[in-house]
């Protein structure tokens, strides 16, 4: 084979390499895969939320988490952004669980 050939091969190889990369990249999220979704709604005199797992409740949370007492929350971004934060660590494979450090670094006020 001449030179020209080889150079030819590597490029078509090269290209072909690309487009399977691409193709690899775009893939949809996997099938066994769930949606998890937070949804706030309103209470009593405040917001809580709700974080739903393939459609179904996983978490109900009425009330501030990581704080004492019983307190709701007094906006619905408030309660979105707990929420999106139980999202981000069920999606993580960490615990769901809230410290009074992170409702602070949130600032929640309540």
């Amino acid at each position: 084979m001449t030179k020209r050939k080889y150079l030819w091969m590597a490029g078509i190889l090269a290209l072909l390499a690309a487009v399977a990369w691409q193709a690899n990249a775009r893939k949809q999220q996997p099938a066994d895969m769930l949606a998890v979704v937070v949804e706030p709604f309103q209470i009593r005199d405040g917001w809580g939320y709700k974080v739903n797992v393939d459609g179904k409740t996983f978490i109900y949370q009425d009330v501030i988490p990581g704080v004492p007492g019983n307190h709701v929350f007094k906006t619905k971004t408030d309660a979105l952004r707990v929420g999106q934060l139980m999202v981000e660590k069920l999606t993580n494979h960490k615990i769901p669980a809230v410290s009074p450090a992170e409702i602070q670094q949130l600032q929640i006020n309540y």
